[in-house]
């Protein structure tokens, strides 16, 4: 046989097999399929045993006289035999229920004796029919065919047993009338032959149902233990649990899970009324929830109610719970079934998330987005109100601390933390409780009142907050007197939406800063102007730069010793298309806040060099640096290139700094300072005494000179009235004793007199600047100047 044929019967065989069982079914499902096709056989057996022995009785009274008496005998106690084992077989496997592992020996068994009881009944058909007249022929070969469709039909469930019935029964009939009568019924054969086949047909398709069946219950089970074991992990693992009541509110189905989320024992809880149960654990105040969940009830709809809270032990917990009702087939309710679960943990997280959502971590304050949110909601649409007296009526009051960046620099930001989570906590004392409080971002805090301040009001609380940072905050051996900036605007007169009444607040706030700081400002709407000022002059500040609208001017400075000219500082002007001469005052700090000062500086510091190296040598050039040039700029490299570029000496250069600029990096600016003063530039301490002068500096920072600002030079000046003449004098005499014990050199600015020149000669100044020596000029006219000294001098003297 070649592999052609191999494959086609195995194909055959695989086809054949599908009809008594499933070819593809594991053994232990094989086993199974088996154990109950001998099952349903077994329990057939009683039946076919009742029907042997009735047959029997029948032919031996029928058939005594007409054949052999022993041949008869013989036949009947065979017949008995059989019958007597069919017996046993059915009492083992189904009255004593014998453990049937659907052994193929079993099958062999039973198949082998009705495959003899067939042929018996074949034989004494094939005894009978030589014996009987025609008409009993007829009736004979009737009954033995209907004989063999009942054997056929009531075996099929086992097919083995069943097509060896049809088979020898048939074919043992048939080759025996041909044997016995020598072809004299021959089509009798042939008939018997074809019934044999076609009840063979009958018996794979009956039993190719009876194995589907099988196939089809063992996927029920198999899915209904899923079923179960997931139930039974559901309910006694989940958070969930299943429930069940009658048509009058009373448990039905208690799970383990429900007895141990309540802890009540399963008896109790079964017959309990479920409303009045979750009553008992209701908080008196929650009784709403209850009420929404009987009038639910009553709908005989599917619903979800979330939230509910119940009370266990003195702990809340909150469940969710969803319900469907069930429909009799009349149409009546006859109950309801739904899960419960435990949100307690989903809704505390969800609480928690929503805690961090609007709150301030580290002031624990409300936060920008929850302030945000409230100021929207205090602008309600007019619809929604019938008085729209008290629509839109609110009052924003923003805070800013006042040079909180010192902090951050010179203590860290760790310090920094600390001070805000101390102005937090000064700030609720005196915050009313239908005020919302925030911290905004970094060191910027809101109130946002729901009813207007009046202008009187509004005062008062700004002096409340100011009485509360007079105390100083104490850091270590640190004490910091603390100063903030306030500005106020209301609604709607200053703004008619969120976003226009913040923008009012923050303006208001902007101008308290500009003017001295630990102030506190009302919105005008003068400010939208200077606001508007400020973003046209930032605008043309580019186009002016790239036009070459700058100049850079030179005002002398002298040396009181011998009267001689020691060099220039340069000052910047803007001369602008349309609004003429700029002063630095309208438009420096402008552009240090957007950045633009470094282009600026570095193009000033480029110029000064290049029109220094036209002076005579020594003269020496001062150029003043801003904050934002040492935090931002590589200043270091900047002065290199700009000395390369015009080949002036290092020690003709000073640099002049302001005592913010001190408080960026204090670590990497002393750096910077003394790689400068390596390289032979010198450093001047720029508007000394304006700042926050502290020895510190002095003492910390490398400086070659103290510039002291022009208000101390004009307060001591005959024509000053805005302090005691001799008190001026005495901070001037103090200043100069600090510089001289430093070993710096002092420069007064400002001096427009030839009194206020005497004055601080005789104090013992070392140099000095101001308009009685010279106004700035441009770089032409210094030269000129140069050239002129010291006859300009003389002339005006």
């Amino acid at each position: 046989m070649d592999a052609r044929q191999t494959r086609s019967l195995a194909v055959f065989w695989y086809w054949l097999r599908c009809f008594w069982t499933d070819p593809d079914a594991t053994p232990e499902l094989a086993n199974y399929y088996r154990a109950q096709q001998i099952d349903s056989l077994s329990r057939q057996l009683p039946l076919a045993s009742s029907a042997t022995v009735l047959i029997v009785i029948l032919c031996s009274i029928f058939a005594h006289g007409l054949i052999n008496h022993n041949v008869l005998i013989t036949w009947s106690l065979s017949l008995l035999i059989i019958a007597a084992g069919d017996v046993i077989a059915w009492y083992l496997f189904v009255k004593r229920k014998v453990k049937n592992t659907g052994s193929k020996g079993a099958l062999f068994v039973l198949a082998v004796m009705l495959g003899a009881a067939a042929l018996l009944y074949a034989q004494m058909t094939t005894l009978l029919l030589g014996v009987l007249d025609t008409q009993g022929k007829i009736i004979l070969v009737a009954i033995i065919a209907a004989f063999i469709t009942t054997g056929a039909w009531q075996f099929a469930s086992l097919p083995a047993a069943a097509l060896v019935w049809v088979l020898f029964l048939t074919l043992g009939v048939s080759v025996s009338i041909h044997i016995t009568y020598d072809g004299e019924y021959l089509f009798i054969s042939a008939l018997l032959v074809i019934y044999w086949l076609y009840l063979s047909c009958v018996v794979m398709v009956t039993s190719k149902r009876f194995v589907s069946g099988l196939m089809a219950e063992t996927a029920i089970e198999h899915q209904r233990q899923v079923v179960g074991l997931l139930l039974k992990d559901f309910e006694e693992n989940a958070s969930d649990w299943l429930w069940e009541i009658d048509h009058k509110g009373c448990l039905k189905h208690v799970s383990l899970r429900m007895q141990d989320v309540l802890g009540k024992p399963v008896q109790q809880l079964s017959g309990s009324h479920f409303l009045s149960l979750l009553t008992e654990c209701t908080p008196a105040e929650n009784n709403a929830e209850l009420t929404e969940l009987a009038t639910n009830f009553q709908k005989n709809e599917p619903f979800t109610l979330d939230n509910i809270p119940i009370e266990i032990n003195g702990n809340v917990k909150w469940w969710s719970l969803t319900a469907q009702p069930l429909i009799s087939s009349n149409g009546d309710l006859s109950g309801w079934r739904g899960v419960s679960t435990d949100v307690t943990d989903a809704l505390l997280r969800e609480n928690e998330m929503m805690l961090l959502a609007n709150i301030d971590s580290l002031t624990g304050l409300a936060n920008r987005h929850l302030f945000s949110k409230t100021l929207h909601e205090s602008f309600l649409d007019n619809t929604q109100l019938n008085n729209t007296d008290i629509v839109n009526k609110v009052t924003l009051i923003t805070l800013d601390l006042d040079n909180f960046k010192i902090v951050n620099d010179t203590l860290g930001h760790l310090a920094g933390d600390e001070l805000l989570k101390e102005m937090s906590n000064r700030f609720q004392e005196i915050t009313p409780k239908d005020v919302l409080l925030s911290r905004l971002g970094g060191d910027e805090f809101a109130w946002l009142f729901k009813h207007a301040l009046t202008p009187l009001q509004a005062t008062q609380f700004g002096q409340k907050v100011h009485a509360l940072l007079a105390e100083p905050w104490l850091h270590q051996e640190h004490a910091f007197d603390l100063g903030v900036s306030i500005g106020v605007a209301n609604a709607p007169m200053d703004g008619s939406s969120p976003v226009s009444l913040q923008r009012a607040s923050d303006m208001a706030l902007y101008a308290a800063k500009a003017s001295g700081k630990n102030k506190l400002c009302f919105y005008d709407p003068k400010l939208d102007e200077y606001a508007m000022l400020r973003l046209a002059l930032l605008n043309d500040f580019r186009q002016s730069f790239a036009n070459s609208d700058f100049v850079v001017l030179y005002q002398p400075q002298i040396r009181y010793s011998d009267n001689s000219l020691i060099g220039f500082e340069a000052l910047v002007r803007w001369h602008h298309p349309e609004r003429g001469v700029v002063s630095p005052a309208d438009f420096i700090h402008l552009i240090e806040e957007n950045g633009m000062i470094v282009q600026l500086g570095e193009w000033v510091l480029r110029q000064a060099c290049r029109d220094a190296m036209s002076w005579p040598s020594p003269l020496q050039i001062a150029v003043n640096v801003s904050p934002v040039q040492i935090e931002r700029a590589n200043l270091l490299t900047t002065v290199l290139k700009s000395l390369n570029a015009s080949g002036l000496p290092a020690s003709r250069l000073e640099l002049e700094l302001t005592e913010s600029s001190l408080m960026c990096d204090g670590d990497s600016t002393i750096a910077l300072l003394n790689n400068l003063r390596e390289q032979g530039v010198r450093i001047a301490l720029d508007d000394f005494g304006t700042g926050y002068s502290s020895l510190s500096y002095l003492q910390r920072f490398p400086f070659d000179k103290l510039k002291v600002d022009r208000s101390f030079v004009m307060a001591a000046s005959e024509h000053t009235q805005s302090i005691n003449n001799v008190d001026a004098e005495s901070i001037l005499f103090a200043i100069l004793q600090l510089a001289n014990a430093l070993n710096l050199q002092t420069t007064a600015e400002g001096v427009e007199t030839i009194e206020v020149s005497s004055l601080l000669q005789s104090l013992g100044f070392t140099n000095a600047q101001g308009f009685f020596y010279g106004r700035p000029m441009t770089a032409e006219h210094a030269k000129d100047f140069i050239n002129e000294w010291p006859d300009i001098q003389n002339k005006e003297n």
